[in-house]
């Protein structure tokens, strides 16, 4: 696969699809977030006082219905699709400056630095669909 494979595929991105791939991937991350969150931590190099227990399961949930939100959208069309498009493209742009401050301060550990990948995926993905909506 060589870079205009790549970009081809990237320029198919529908809006339908980022919506599918955003749902998918919120409600798994929100679940583990919610039902396992000490694992979930530890996989980030955190320690996992009850306060931190407790947030992330706040997370995961909030995460789970942003997952149901997308998913249930995926059909929409319009300024409800962009406006859902839109929200999502924010979050994954807020998320991934959040977390480059708390790597850069070292209040999140190096091994974390992983989930940024994911945020920039998942933007890239949120932006091309909203070219196309």
């Amino acid at each position: 696969m060589g870079p205009h494979d790549a970009v081809d595929i990237l320029e198919r991105v529908s809006p339908k699809l980022a919506l599918q791939i955003g749902a998918v991937l919120a409600i798994v991350f929100g679940l583990g977030l919610a039902l396992l969150p000490a694992q979930m931590l530890a996989g980030f190099g955190l320690a996992t006082p009850n306060e931190a227990l407790v947030v992330s399961r706040d997370v995961g949930v909030t995460l789970v219905g942003v997952g149901v939100i997308n998913w249930l959208a995926r059909d929409a069309t319009g300024a409800a699709l962009r406006g859902i498009l839109i929200g999502n493209l924010v979050i994954q742009v807020l998320e991934f400056l959040v977390n480059g401050y708390e790597l850069a301060t070292g209040a999140l550990p190096s091994q974390a630095a992983g989930g940024e990948i994911i945020h920039v995926v998942l933007a890239v993905i949120f932006f091309l669909a909203l070219r196309r909506a």
